[in-house]
């Protein structure tokens, strides 16, 4: 507990002090700025207690006015001299949703006693926002932010995501991932009961808004193997989830990517790696379609956990566009497709494709069979992989050092390989995340080493016929010379 008065040196004054305290005369004083009137805890360290996270320093809260659902417009500064919940959230939102109810049973059980619970919704159309509040039964203030530029300003790409702004508009505390915060009234009133100044400090509208590096999310990029692919051939769609910080810092969950009629999804494959001081974790998905066309992979919907939260948070992606058309024009340009479609060249070049797709087909015989130790050791890669992603750093580092050591490494680093699975497993130990790359990387390629190649039988095939003809051209020339 913080001191209120200061301790006085002087030996005298200092018994005279505990006489007044033992004779029953309460010492009065002041709660310093920020600091609540129960227990002496600053706000900061009464949130922290609850599992938000504080904003220490505060920072100013950027003045904003949007449309409300009631027909009108409300500014943050129609709620100066009150606290404030600021929460973002959207329709399509899960986790939003299931905070939804408590929301509302804290601004019925707080708002008369100075909290205003405010939602905005990022929902890029006003259309389904004002059901969704109906059949949620919400009675506290709702805004929309059709254009974003509340929701760029607050950091509020992923949602739900809320603020705990004071009477002088300032953020004081911030929360990623749904809460039940019913649960939080111990807190809320340990909030209301804190002194703060009177003056507001709301940074204007125009001026950007400073915030903690700290509330910096995960972005991610989207990436297609290829922008036109033939159809029934499979494609890749790469997802690449980025945040600074620790890999323990936010727990990845796979994305989900609304597919069109007509594409399905066949496998997902995740690996971790760091890039300029930033963990990355990759997802690819496997995609096929049937049928010719062009089909949207949007949204694709992003999902994580932030460390310390019970819930995941949600944010959403543009995604790409991928052409789907004949195998025979598959390589090819707009342009040349559209020269194709008319003239008698058409006829040509789809003999040409034919040709090449049939010298693509695997030679009889070509089919390689996978070995079962090699099947046995990309599987436990995969688990590693796992691992990783699940945050477990010792037990990736065991499972990759053990799989370097079956693999084969130099006699100087078999050492080093043993004392991180001893480490890792005795210990609960985990080299660096640039460590645990290099070892990643290591085993792929070796495996990638140890994997058959699809073509070299084809190519095997290929010479045998060739040499057979050869044999039997110069055995005919032989017999004709005769």
């Amino acid at each position: 507990m913080r001191e209120i008065l200061s301790v006085p040196r002087d030996p005298l004054l200092r018994l005279c002090l505990l006489a007044l305290t033992l004779g029953g005369l309460p010492l009065v004083g002041l709660p310093a700025h920020g600091q609540a009137a129960q227990g002496g805890s600053t706000v900061q360290e009464t949130v922290a207690r609850y599992g938000l996270r504080p904003i220490d320093p505060a920072a100013p809260a950027s003045q904003f006015t949007l449309p409300d659902l009631a027909g009108g417009e409300t500014s943050l500064e129609d709620f100066r001299g009150r606290w404030v919940l600021l929460t973002f959230w959207a329709t399509w939102c899960g986790p939003c949703r299931s905070e939804m109810p408590s929301l509302q049973r804290l601004h019925e059980a707080r708002e008369d006693q100075g909290l205003s619970v405010v939602g905005v919704s990022i929902d890029d159309q006003r259309r389904p926002v004002d059901p969704f509040v109906q059949s949620m039964g919400l009675t506290f203030p709702n805004l929309w932010d059709g254009e974003g530029r509340v929701a760029q300003a607050y950091r509020a790409g992923s949602i739900p995501l809320s603020y705990l702004v004071d009477p002088q508009g300032r953020l004081v505390a911030v929360s990623r991932g749904a809460r039940d915060w019913s649960e939080l009234t111990p807190m809320i009133d340990a909030v209301l009961a804190s002194e703060t100044g009177d003056d507001p400090t709301y940074v204007a509208q125009d001026e950007p808004l400073q915030l903690p590096e700290v509330l910096n999310p995960p972005s991610a990029d989207l990436r297609l193997s290829e922008e036109r692919v033939a159809a029934g051939e499979p494609f890749e769609l790469e997802v690449r989830l980025r945040w600074s910080g620790n890999f323990e810092e936010y727990l990845p969950h796979p994305p989900q990517v609304a597919l069109p009629e007509g594409v399905e999804q066949e496998a997902m494959t995740a690996s971790t790696s760091t890039q300029d001081g930033r963990n990355v974790v990759t997802y690819r998905l496997t995609l096929r379609a049937a049928e010719t066309g062009r089909y949207a992979l949007d949204p694709v919907e992003l999902r994580y956990t932030p460390r310390y939260e019970a819930e995941p948070v949600t944010s959403r992606l543009s995604g790409p566009t991928v052409e789907v058309v004949t195998p025979d024009l598959a390589g090819m340009a707009p342009s040349t497709v559209a020269w194709v479609a008319g003239g008698t060249a058409l006829t040509g070049l789809l003999a040409f494709f034919a040709f090449r797709w049939l010298r693509r087909r695997p030679a009889a015989g070509g089919t390689v069979e996978v070995d079962p130790r090699l099947r046995a050791l990309e599987g436990r890669l995969d688990e590693a992989r796992a691992a990783r992603l699940r945050g477990e750093g010792a037990e990736a580092a065991r499972l990759l050092a053990q799989l370097e050591l079956e693999l084969g490494v130099e006699t100087s680093e078999c050492r080093h390989l043993q004392s991180i699975v001893e480490q890792a497993r005795y210990g609960g130990q985990a080299p660096p995340a640039p460590e645990l790359d290099g070892m990643q990387r290591r085993v792929e390629r070796r495996l990638a080493e140890l994997r058959p190649d699809p073509e070299q039988a084809q190519r095997k095939a290929l010479r045998l016929r060739r040499s057979d003809a050869s044999a039997s051209a110069a055995k005919t020339l032989s017999e004709e010379r005769r």
